[in-house]
């Protein structure tokens, strides 16, 4: 149903190496870090409405924070083995310069020979890898592993989708191909937005939600719906064009305050956003 079995057999067998990606990776485009993606889900978790919040303990468990860092950052693990590295495209989407907003059929159409015995999406991009995977959460009919499956990826894929340069472009490969100085070492854009940042401000994942756990959670609104997630798609790629690139290959104090103030109102967004499709696809039955 959701994933290749032959790929995909058992989370199990990735955890060990899950747990050690919590020291964060060196190849490029890892949205927000190990400590990132944990956090996100994390503070999702905080927003679960009761019912949610029962379902997913039967697909997660145990529910804890453990098992949230395993969980969310499976899908960065999975993707750096030959059976997984199809699985690439699923992390970005990108988006024309000059467009002013996401088109499923130019910029992530059904791949090329496409068949659904796959048990893979057939778009390969995260705005409509998020949407395969929400309903892959809320199949009843799906097995255990595969749901458990469905929700690391929908943990990791909010997050990334919330990156802005994971909503950026093609020509530059998302800020990959620019390099910066931060802290006086030349790094790529990419990696400024995903890792260094966060280390030199947060240092771990506990901080960031301490950081961002400040005032009480609030219960997502279960209301969601797929289209909603080529608007946050179109939010983040308004974000890179606006915000994301300096204005000169220095780095200062002033861009990475204000770097550091937008990367965390989208962690807490991305957390937000998650809690909304969990709470929605894992409302009881009426």
């Amino acid at each position: 149903m959701i994933n290749n079995p032959k790929i995909f057999e058992s989370h199990t067998i990735f955890a060990t190496l899950a747990c050690l990606s919590l020291v964060g990776f060196s190849t490029d485009a890892h949205c927000w870090g190990a400590d990132g993606h944990t956090a996100i889900g994390i503070l999702a978790i905080e927003q679960l409405q009761p019912d949610a919040l029962r379902e997913l303990e039967s697909i997660v468990n145990p529910l804890t924070k453990q098992a949230m860092a395993e969980a969310c950052n499976w899908p960065d693990v999975i993707r750096e083995t030959e059976e997984g590295k199809w699985s690439s495209p699923l992390h970005y989407i990108n988006i024309p310069r000059d467009a002013e907003a996401y088109s499923e059929s130019r910029d992530c159409p059904e791949q090329p020979g496409h068949f659904a015995q796959t048990k893979r999406p057939a778009h390969h991009c995260v705005t409509e890898a998020i949407k395969y995977f929400a309903v892959g959460l809320a199949n009843q009919q799906a097995t255990g592993e595969q749901r458990w499956q469905s929700f690391a990826w929908l943990c990791h894929l909010v997050g990334d989708l919330n990156q802005p340069l994971h909503a950026g472009f093609a020509d530059d490969r998302g800020g990959n191909n620019i390099e910066v100085i931060f802290e006086g070492k030349p790094v790529d854009l990419h990696h400024f937005w995903d890792h260094a940042l966060i280390d030199q401000r947060a240092g771990s994942w506990q901080y960031l939600v301490g950081q961002l756990s400040v005032f009480p959670p609030h219960a997502a609104d279960s209301h969601w719906s797929p289209g909603m997630v080529n608007e946050w798609t179109n939010e983040s790629h308004q974000l890179a064009k606006e915000y994301a690139y300096p204005a000169t290959t220095n780095i200062d104090e002033i861009f990475a305050r204000q770097s550091w103030e937008l990367i965390q109102q989208q962690i807490s967004k991305a957390a937000f956003n998650l809690a909304l499709i969990i709470n929605s696809e894992l409302k009881p039955l009426d």
